[in-house]
């Protein structure tokens, strides 16, 4: 009896070992793919802004408007390419892994690569076919015919390409997509600057359609890449194993896929018809065709890109933890009561607010010289201080999307997108040939806070996680604000180069921003201790 006694007791304490070293190996591999995926995403979206830049500089306000243009008709396609399978392929695959089904997980991927190649593939014949009239008549401009047929080819490319990206996603070796993502960026980047050269002085029309151009082959040559790499890494990890698949997968894939599919068509028509109507609307209000063609650039293709820059981070937590809630998920049969979830969704929501709280502090406070050393433009630097209040409430809405989504709340969240866009394209269409550009702020501005309320309500109401308000939002707004009255009276005296003060003022802000979240308790002791001991973890 006093042997069996013992024998039970030991396989408890082995048993709790192992759950504690299991916890902290996946604690190790998040934090480890979230810091390699956010380095190499700010890496990229610093490419990217200076790349823009050039591009503006060389293309010109209008030419920026026309190639915004061109995209926002682009994504509805691209929307239709991939057709929800992203998700689809990480809740798939993360499951049957969580089951120790290998044989399942490369099951789930050989109908979702089918599912992909054929939506890609209808979304670029009907691209290609349709790009006189939607050039013509929805978008208002036929210049943007040959750079719509040019984009139709990257679609298959980009719908394949999103199933293995969201296998990567879904057995955590997230870095590949990285890997990926950077020798697409600069095969992009080597491809235009050969092809503006060719082009551009041509016009327009034909520096745009340099642009896509080299956008599309790279998409391509980025496929051919992930390919290789799937085919490895399925070789090297996925063991096959005797166990059958778990459930119809066609019919799992789909009812996850095809909601979201379904309710993205909507949101993704609407976002073109308010992207048609911007323009246009500006036209109504009296701007000749140039210069709301320009305002239209200067906005969408300037400032958007230079204050969403920082949300990669948000992105990238967004992105990583969808499987990891995934997986919990499929181990509580309520979610309400598993602690874990709970820890995860508030931890979420405090430091992705305190992050977006310290965004917004400097795209305000540095407002005119971010528009002038980047784009080297005044008028971005006004839209960069409006748009820039309204960083907390955006970045959040993106963590909060993935905390969604990976819950299997994902369509709750297309809902609330839906409700965002129909709200935008009614709003644009009645106020922004009123009041012009100021219109258009008070859609973005109303929208985002719609659609950030819906996300964060339905998330607390499944979780049963809480929002402390002041904790959360009121104390770090707080320290933001003492934070950019010291600068300011640190920064006075100081005269070096624009872009060395720009530097130094971020890096000044930033610490006394931190410093002034401890003072005022914004960051805990509780707080410290949890970072401190990722660090050792890692």
């Amino acid at each position: 009896m006093r042997a069996g006694k013992y024998a039970s007791h030991r396989a408890l304490i082995l048993y709790y070992i192992f759950r504690k070293v299991s916890r902290v190996k996946r604690i190790k591999v998040f934090f480890g793919n979230a810091l390699l995926l956010a380095i190499a995403t700010l890496f990229m979206r610093t490419v990217s802004v200076v790349w823009g830049a050039y591009v503006s500089g060389r293309i010109g306000a209008e030419g920026m408007g026309l190639y915004s243009l061109i995209m926002s008709a682009y994504a509805f396609a691209v929307t239709l390419a991939t057709s929800g399978i992203n998700l689809a392929v990480v809740r798939l695959v993360s499951e049957e892994l969580a089951l120790g089904n290998g044989r399942g997980a490369v099951f789930a991927m050989r109908r979702c690569l089918c599912f992909g190649l054929f939506f890609g593939a209808t979304a670029a014949a009907l691209l290609f076919l349709l790009s006189g009239v939607i050039g013509e008549n929805l978008l208002g401009d036929a210049r943007t015919e040959m750079s719509l047929r040019a984009l139709s080819a990257s679609l298959p490319f980009i719908a394949v390409s999103n199933v293995f990206s969201g296998y990567f996603a879904a057995v955590k070796r997230i870095y590949k997509n990285a890997a990926s993502a950077v020798v697409e960026q600069f095969i992009k980047i080597g491809l235009i600057y050969v092809l503006l050269g060719v082009l551009a002085p041509r016009g327009v029309e034909y520096a745009c359609l340099a642009l896509v151009v080299g956008a599309s082959v790279s998409e391509g040559i980025s496929f051919s890449y992930m390919l290789v790499l799937y085919l490895i890494d399925r070789r090297r990890h996925i063991k096959s194993t005797d166990d059958a698949p778990s459930g119809n997968f066609s019919r799992r894939m789909l009812g996850i896929s095809m909601p979201i599919a379904l309710s993205a068509y909507l949101r993704s028509g609407l976002l073109t018809v308010e992207h048609v109507l911007i323009p246009r609307g500006l036209r109504l209000y009296g701007a000749g065709a140039s210069e709301a063609l320009s305002l239209y650039g200067v906005i969408h293709g300037m400032v958007f890109p230079l204050v969403l820059f920082p949300a990669a981070l948000c992105q990238t937590f967004a992105s990583l933890i969808v499987p990891e809630l995934s997986e919990l998920k499929t181990k509580y049969k309520c979610i309400k009561e598993s602690r874990h979830i709970k820890y995860i969704v508030s931890r979420s929501i405090k430091f992705g607010l305190m992050f977006a709280v310290l965004v917004s502090g400097v795209m305000i406070f540095f407002a005119d010289e971010l528009g002038m050393l980047v784009y080297h433009n005044e008028l971005c630097g006004k839209y960069i201080r409006i748009f820039g209040a309204l960083i907390p409430v955006m970045y959040l809405d993106t963590v909060v999307d993935g905390m969604l989504k990976g819950l299997g709340e994902q369509l709750a969240s297309m809902k609330y997108n839906i409700i965002d866009s129909a709200a935008s394209v009614l709003i644009v269409l009645f106020l922004v040939p009123k009041m012009g550009v100021d219109g258009y702020v008070i859609c973005v501005f109303f929208t985002e806070i719609l659609n950030a309320s819906l996300s964060i309500g339905r998330l607390l109401k499944v979780t049963g996680a809480r929002f402390k308000i002041v904790e959360y939002a009121a104390l770090p707004a707080l320290s933001a604000l003492g934070a950019a009255a010291m600068s300011n009276l640190v920064l006075a005296p100081i005269s070096v180069s624009p872009p060395a003060f720009l530097a130094l003022g971020i890096f000044v802000l930033a610490a006394l921003y931190l410093l002034l979240s401890r003072l005022v308790g914004a960051i805990s002791e509780g707080d410290l201790k949890w970072a401190r001991g990722i660090i050792r973890r890692r």
